[in-house]
């Protein structure tokens, strides 16, 4: 098993992972749900955006693209994207329909 964090675009400014990885590295929050079989943590991306975050040269197929070819196969939506995201169910419907497992969280 391979996962993945995806943070929220809108505070790429702010964020700079940390909570998510302490949590993911001491096997806390939304991690212990794996107990002694901790994944592989592939990759820390950010959302496909919104109306104030899309850029010209966005590409969401080819994130999705470079997570398959990476065998992640679940990804964390971070916490961040529960409280900042105004489109959270459209990103969550969009990882889910390319065949990826769907965790709500990261830390807490």
């Amino acid at each position: 098993m391979v996962i993945a964090i995806m943070a929220c675009r809108r505070l790429v400014g702010k964020c700079s992972g940390t909570g998510c990885f302490k949590a993911y590295n001491n096997s806390t929050d939304a991690f212990e749900l794996y107990g002694d079989n901790k994944p592989l943590l592939g990759s820390f991306f950010y959302c496909s955006g919104c109306g104030q975050t899309i850029g010209k040269d966005d590409d969401w197929e080819h994130k999705i693209k470079q997570l398959k070819n990476n065998n992640v196969d679940t990804v964390h939506l971070a916490l961040c994207t529960k409280v900042e995201c105004h489109e959270y169910e459209k990103h969550e419907k969009m990882l889910k329909n390319e065949g990826f497992k769907i965790v709500h969280g990261s830390h807490f």
